[in-house]
């Protein structure tokens, strides 16, 4: 029975995924290139197109890492992942993974953090748009209803926890400075999409992204309050208020809403 349509696509796949020549005894070659010199235009041209997919999501990674090692490791990625994708946009997700457990790589954690760092970056700038609140939005709530008063934050929002000083070298490079040398270092930051459409990304303190991850979780101002209070009994209301205050400042918060009574206290 004559092969169909989906049986060559399905030969010409493995030859760009897994090496598979069988598809060369259905291509036609000429004077100038024989069936497996054209097949192989393709296949390199595969392998280029991802590593130009990688060089582009990862630059400062790239930068870190050389021609030599970048070469190494956008190789055994390929090798390791190929394309499952329609769009590329996500080929490089599994690459901190990737880096995280390669026999190679993963005597350098801070390798990991890098590349996880950048597709946190290129994640919150992709992210949905959403309206965000203002300080002015809350203060129309009644006081007596902020104890049941929940967040939702902007979809762009994520918190990034870090084992090395991985941002400090990423921030270095970026900068066109020489990068810090790595070293084990526990650090939280948060990154978001501010309203100019620009990704930014700070530290925050044991505290902050406690109560982040608080309301993160479904947890209310009252739950907040109580977490804070263990830190600092005497000013937890001011250190509160001031971070929430802060968070909406910069556009963080997308809504405020009374689970027990949304139709009320939704602000979108």
């Amino acid at each position: 029975m004559k092969p169909s349509l989906k049986q060559r696509q399905q030969q010409m796949m493995q030859a760009l995924l897994v090496g598979s020549d069988e598809i060369a005894n259905h291509i036609i070659g000429d004077q100038h290139l024989d069936a497996r010199q054209r097949l192989s235009i393709y296949q390199s041209g595969y392998r280029i197109r991802l590593r130009e997919v990688i060089d582009n999501d990862h630059p400062v990674l790239g930068s870190y890492l050389g021609d030599q090692l970048f070469e190494q490791m956008t190789e055994g990625y390929i090798d390791a992942h190929p394309s499952t994708f329609r769009s590329l946009r996500h080929y490089c997700d599994q690459l901190p993974s990737y880096l995280g457990s390669d026999t190679f790589f993963s005597q350098h954690p801070h390798i990991a953090e890098l590349a996880r760092f950048e597709r946190c970056l290129l994640s919150s700038f992709d992210a949905a748009d959403r309206t965000t609140v203002s300080v002015a939005d809350l203060q129309q709530i009644p006081p007596d209803h902020w104890p049941a008063l929940q967040l939702r934050f902007h979809p762009s929002l994520q918190l990034f926890n870090t084992e090395t000083n991985a941002v400090e070298i990423w921030q270095a490079i970026k900068g066109e400075r020489v990068p810090p040398d790595a070293i084990q270092l526990v650090e939280s930051w948060v990154i978001w999409r501010n309203r100019e459409r620009l990704t930014e990304f700070r530290s925050v303190d044991t505290l902050e992204q406690t109560l982040l991850n608080c309301f993160l979780q479904g947890g209310d101002i009252e739950m907040a309050a109580e977490i804070t209070a263990q830190t600092n009994e005497v000013n937890a209301a001011e250190i509160l208020l001031t971070l929430l205050f802060r968070w909406l400042e910069l556009g963080w918060i997308q809504q405020l809403s009374d689970e027990q009574n949304p139709s009320v206290f939704d602000i979108v």
